[in-house]
């Protein structure tokens, strides 16, 4: 067991802040990876020290790195926020203080351009990219739901984010029909 770990599982404080402070890094770029914010990235790692050390008595030594343990937390953690906010990606364009009336306009047109080339793609293909972006399934896990092999869920998604960009890239009918009217 690593020293340091097992210092901290003593009750040493000191301890327990090295520890803290040599783990926050790779869990804090892990969880900001993954909710690509820096308030719920912040968010996410201190639910991850404060869970672990709570349960820092019941850690059992695996071999595996105490990182690798925090990681899990993390993934656990991210996973249950994604599930509960499954349109998270798009509904993070929440405005600021400072956003103007014209920037909500565009935001709110943008967001609705993305929803509408979503509900574009066949089937198989928008429940693919419902499953490992908006609830950030694993793709074992989608490959079970969706009752496909990991690779063609990986095959599948690359195709629906492919169409997706197309569609995206395509010129938008309301944007030019406002663009004549100027």
């Amino acid at each position: 067991m690593d020293d340091l770990l097992g210092r901290a599982r003593r009750g040493d404080q000191r301890a327990l802040e090295e520890l803290c402070q040599r783990e926050w890094r790779p869990v804090y770029a892990l969880a900001y990876h993954a909710v690509g914010n820096v308030a719920d990235a912040q968010d996410v790692t201190q639910e991850v020290f404060l869970r672990a050390l709570r349960s820092l008595d019941h850690f059992e030594e695996t071999g595996a790195p105490f990182v690798a343990y925090l990681a899990a937390i993390a993934r656990n953690l991210v996973r249950n926020r994604v599930r509960n906010r499954p349109t998270a990606a798009l509904d993070d364009a929440a405005p600021s203080a400072a956003t103007g009336p014209e920037a909500l306009a565009i935001e709110a047109t943008e967001v609705e351009r993305v929803r509408a080339a979503l509900r574009e793609l066949p089937t198989d293909q928008h429940r693919v990219v419902e499953l490992r972006l908006s609830e950030g399934r694993s793709t074992a896990e989608a490959a079970e739901l969706l009752g496909r092999s990991p690779d063609a869920v990986r095959q599948l998604q690359h195709r629906a984010l492919v169409a997706l960009r197309a569609r995206l890239r395509a010129p938008d009918p309301a944007a030019e029909e406002t663009e004549t009217l100027r």
